[in-house]
């Protein structure tokens, strides 16, 4: 059986007192930001579970529910794996874990809004400990802090005032790469466009868009414009179809969710393929044939898998423990070529 790692271990990476760490986990006084960001980043890295068992079984089970809101199923499912395999680890430590998934297509529609009010009335109502929500801002968590309810969210942060905590991927850095991208693999003198998921206010796709522009004074391509799909995709084909009008000498696309198949259809049907750089986001399997055969220059990804595992790990145990999560925990995005395909 693997030995469980313990304050012992954690204060002897980080050669700091057993007292420090014990301060820092339990957010105690007389411990500096910087000390107990360590303490902490510590902990999650090498899977710190403090006294748990024993606690565990002296009380009553901990009810954590897992809300994966968004319009593609394949996305989400990859972000439930990573909260399963968490479950799996926390499987002796008296906690119960249910899954609210939605499968209703894109969850900008009437049925997105029903599910969001329904599901997170019936969490509220059922007294759950806390939740981890995946996908859509909404001020709808509201009805959860109100009943007391930990909120944690990952992939797109909701107002700090309604969550606890956050996990997701930096899509500032993951801007400024597709940006960098564009420029090495594109025509310099020709337009870009972004094809953005959308969401207004702490919207991941919004960090993705700022960085993007704070690049081209390094790497100045010329934005031509940036539209909108709401991460519907028959939006994304018919906005793309219009665009490729708009803009017959353009030079590459950047699609910043995981929306992209409309995108490349359009680009497909149009005859454009390998003549404009497209950059993605994530993977699937349709896109892996379209940057096997060169159509896709790039993908840039999120890791949802990882933003579940640790997001539901940071929840169970700022409950069950008391150790107060960073505000935010940032997944660094990663390069997906044809080269490294294998690897994802």
């Amino acid at each position: 059986m693997e030995k469980r790692v313990t304050i012992y271990d954690l204060a002897a990476k980080l050669g700091i007192s057993i007292a420090t760490v014990n301060r820092a986990l339990t957010d105690k006084p007389r411990v500096s930001v910087e000390t107990r960001q360590r303490v902490l980043n510590a902990a999650i890295e090498m899977g710190f579970t403090p006294n748990a068992l024993a606690r565990s079984l002296s009380r009553r089970p901990i009810r954590l529910a897992v809300v994966a809101f968004t319009s593609f199923p394949e996305f989400h499912n990859s972000f439930i794996a990573g909260v399963k395999a968490s479950v799996d680890e926390l499987r002796d430590f008296n906690v119960h874990v249910d899954t609210f998934s939605f499968d209703q297509g894109p969850t900008n529609s009437p049925y997105g809004a029903a599910f969001l009010t329904e599901t997170y009335t019936s969490i509220a109502a059922d007294h759950y400990d806390g939740v981890l929500v995946c996908g859509k801002t909404s001020d709808q968590t509201r009805v959860l802090s109100e009943k007391g309810v930990v909120v944690a969210t990952a992939i797109n942060d909701i107002a700090p005032s309604l969550r606890s905590f956050c996990v997701k991927y930096n899509g500032h850095v993951a801007g400024r790469m597709a940006a960098e991208l564009l420029w090495h693999c594109g025509d310099k003198t020709r337009p870009v466009l972004i094809a953005s998921g959308g969401e207004p206010q702490y919207s991941i796709h919004t960090e993705m868009v700022d960085g993007f522009k704070e690049q081209l004074s390094v790497t100045p391509l010329h934005l031509a414009n940036i539209y909108t799909h709401y991460d519907n995709p028959r939006l994304a084909y018919e906005e793309t179809m219009r665009v490729l009008t708009e803009y017959p000498t353009l030079g590459g696309i950047y699609v910043n969710s995981f929306n992209s198949l409309g995108v490349i259809k359009a680009v497909v049907e149009r005859g454009l393929a390998g003549r404009i750089c497209l950059i993605t986001s994530d993977i699937y399997q349709e896109l892996r044939g379209y940057i096997q055969a060169g159509i896709v220059s790039a993908s840039i990804f999120q890791n949802q898998y990882q933003q579940g595992k640790q997001g539901l790990r940071l929840l169970y145990h700022s409950i069950a423990d008391g150790i107060k999560a960073p505000d935010t925990t940032m997944i660094e995005p990663q390069i997906i070529l044809r080269s490294n395909l294998e690897l994802f």
